[in-house]
């Protein structure tokens, strides 16, 4: 496996330092040129990190000051391994509308940080209650970090398949809250208008060793199921 570089290494470090609480929220992070003596690296690959971590929201660069950690409730949290499910499978069962291994569109490329001719699996759900269709869910999954994923995993958590059958260890993940849209042939599958408002949430988890094993979007027609954030203040 060809090994990773070094600029993706120290976001990867830097990360777990954000979402374990080493920073605090707008608290500012080392300047450029001590994290280039601490990781012996150039600016270069500093900057090329550090761009990482704005893209994904966990930082802002204020011109003259500094680098600083972003204030956000969406930014994520680490996790333990019983916590990396977003929905309880105790109530929602799974209808699989699309598994197969695909060349991955621009924009999962990009959020999976891999290469464009990396395959992935792509999996396409509905999640029921009580029969009813209330989420829409699309997952992606790059094989050369995710590798065994079966037909038969994929009518209930899959994040448990994960870590029980193919023992991968989720540590932590991100999650941002939108506010989206299906298009016509989607829509169909919750039973909806094609621009009827629905909450999105796109998710990233991350593995042991700091890559991204899954990136999974969810439409959650909110009207049929009640999804709800505990967030902890002080």
């Amino acid at each position: 496996m060809k090994e990773m570089p070094k600029y993706m290494i120290i976001a990867n470090q830097l990360r777990q330092q954000i979402l374990a609480g080493d920073f605090a929220p707008d608290g500012q992070l080392p300047q450029e040129s001590r994290l280039t003596t601490a990781y012996n690296v150039s600016r270069i690959t500093i900057r090329k990190a550090l761009d990482i971590l704005v893209t994904e929201n966990l930082i802002y660069r204020v011109q003259g000051a500094g680098t600083y950690v972003k204030y956000s409730n969406d930014k994520g949290q680490l996790i333990d391994q019983n916590q990396a499910e977003l929905f309880n499978f105790d109530e929602l069962e799974a209808t699989v509308i699309n598994f197969s291994v695909v060349n991955p569109p621009d924009r999962v490329v990009r959020t999976l940080e891999i290469n464009k001719f990396d395959l992935v699996y792509v999996v396409e759900r509905v999640l029921t209650k009580l029969k009813e269709p209330v989420i829409y869910q699309k997952l992606f999954f790059p094989i050369k970090f995710i590798q065994g994923m079966r037909m038969d995993a994929l009518n209930g958590s899959i994040t448990d398949f994960m870590q029980n059958e193919l023992d991968v260890s989720i540590t932590s993940t991100i999650r941002h809250f939108l506010l989206g849209h299906l298009n016509e042939q989607s829509a169909e599958y919750l039973h909806i208008n094609p621009h009827d408002p629905l909450l999105l949430i796109e998710e990233k988890m991350y593995l042991k060793n700091g890559v991204i094993g899954v990136f999974d979007q969810n439409w959650i027609n909110t009207e049929k199921y009640n999804y709800g954030v505990r967030i902890l203040l002080g």
